[in-house]
């Protein structure tokens, strides 16, 4: 049987192949630690330099934090998934588990309805190799 690393990165692996190399970094990111589980790069990413995987999982937990915070006092249930759009592309986050953040950073051909799709499931997957 595969480790829990090697199955991560393989569900990290499928969910940048469904994107259609519109991916350019993926990681699944402790909450409570604010440190990569997993990550993936596709080796053929084009366009700007994607920062390490532990800046991407410092400022996703620091932005899954705070919105989490917002959510609550604006009375809008339980964070679902965030949406954050650069100029040249995307950085998506969505809850993997309790103790888990599946995030992703994209360029701008992306088809966001079907990455939030596949995000979902992958992150249900997530969550159920971590228990």
């Amino acid at each position: 049987m595969s480790s829990k690393t090697e199955m991560l990165s393989e569900l990290l692996k499928d969910l940048s192949r469904a994107s259609q190399g519109t991916i350019q970094a993926s990681l699944v990111i402790s909450k409570s630690q604010g440190l990569t589980i997993c990550s993936y790069y596709p080796p053929d990413v084009d366009g700007p330099k994607v920062p390490d995987e532990d800046v991407i999982a410092g400022r996703s937990t620091q932005i899954q934090m705070e919105t989490r915070k917002v959510f609550k006092q604006l009375e809008r249930g339980a964070l679902v998934r965030m949406l954050i759009e650069g100029e040249t592309g995307y950085v998506i986050i969505c809850s993997a588990g309790d103790d888990a953040i599946l995030a992703v950073l994209t360029n701008k051909r992306t088809n966001l309805g079907y990455l939030f799709f596949t995000m979902t499931r992958t992150a249900s997957r997530i969550e159920k190799v971590l228990r």
